[in-house]
């Protein structure tokens, strides 16, 4: 088993040539601080919550000892924060394998769909009829208009891909309602907010901080309800929410690794006993189910396959761990 002090050595190795600032911060995490993280659960040890907790506690990610002088000086509360606290950017980009999984449930279904954002902390990623998404291929020249955005302000994305993806919406995307379930929800229009999720990302990342402000400014005409809670107990509570006439449909975009596995599987039931619409992009080999039914080309430690997108329990396509490049099946919606 990975102890502590190797899995922020192998971040930091990960992440030295994005992040300087957090690769100094992974390889400090020795002594004190090591056994400070192995007194909390397992699931509040990754690196991006430390930092992020760091943060808001008023850490410099700019000092490399930032962190063992928080350790040394307010350690009490440090471990009070990590234990209570959950990584809360839920990154826009990931969108980009959703969306047209989304667009094809929206122009099947005779209703609206109604939106259960799980994991959605601020609601960044409710906002799938606000994406324009263009898709990049060695194939075609030029790039390819895959969902054009409702009018007002939206965000827009583009992803490379492969393999065969499906066929470009010919509508936006429409729906009726929208919940944000999450154990701390943001409130997109606090003034803070901002601030709240640039935490979670790394500070060289301005381009990401950027686009997490223009989706915010989108989430802001329609702001999902927010339910305070978590899966799999929540999940009827935030499904009863939607209101009659639509067509419910439920997003995880890698929320379910943070969720036990007995629970996981106790979501994933829950669901087909609903009879709801479910679509995820989660870590490769997270969930069993749709693991069985990925080809067998598929490596789970190829960055390029670290997340599976799925519709109701079935392998639609892989992709980086932010949707920016993605493989589409054969097949994939029809």
């Amino acid at each position: 088993m990975t102890d502590t002090r190797d899995r922020y050595r192998a971040y930091a190795d990960r992440i030295d040539g994005i992040s300087p600032t957090y690769a100094a911060w992974a390889r400090s995490v020795e002594g004190p601080l090591v056994d400070l993280l192995d007194t909390v659960p397992a699931s509040k040890r990754q690196p991006e919550l430390l930092f992020a907790v760091a943060r808001r506690l008023g850490a410099d990610p700019a000092d490399p000892g930032a962190l063992r002088a928080l350790c040394r000086e307010a350690r009490p509360a440090l471990v009070a924060a990590l234990t209570t606290a959950t990584v809360q950017a839920n990154d826009p980009r990931r969108l980009g394998p959703v969306v047209p999984v989304l667009a094809a449930l929206s122009a099947a279904s005779a209703r609206p769909l109604g939106l259960l954002d799980v994991g959605a902390a601020a609601g960044l990623c409710s906002i799938p009829d606000r994406v324009t998404l263009d898709h990049r291929s060695a194939t075609a020249a030029g790039l390819v208009r895959m969902h054009t955005a409702v009018d007002g302000p939206a965000v827009r994305l583009v992803a490379e891909v492969v393999g065969t993806p499906p066929a470009p919406a010919t509508t936006p995307i429409r729906i009726d309602a929208r919940i944000a379930l999450d154990p701390n929800p943001i409130d997109p229009a606090a003034p803070d907010a901002a601030d709240r999720l640039a935490e979670a990302v790394p500070p060289e990342a301005t381009d990401r901080t950027a686009l997490m402000r223009d989706a915010l400014r989108a989430t802001l005409v329609e702001p999902p309800v927010r339910v305070r809670g978590s899966v799999p107990d929540d999940l009827d509570r935030a499904l009863d929410a939607l209101p009659g006439g639509c067509e419910p449909v439920v997003m995880t975009t890698g929320t379910l690794v943070y969720v036990p596995g007995v629970g996981r599987q106790r979501f994933v039931d829950r669901l087909r006993e609903r009879g709801v619409r479910w679509v995820a992009l989660e870590r490769t080999g997270v969930l069993t189910g749709v693991a069985a039914t990925l080809p067998e080309d598929v490596d789970p430690a190829d960055p390029d396959a670290f997340a599976t997108l799925s519709l109701d329990g079935r392998a639609l396509a892989v992709s980086d761990a932010f949707g920016t490049r993605i493989r589409w099946f054969a097949g994939a919606l029809d």
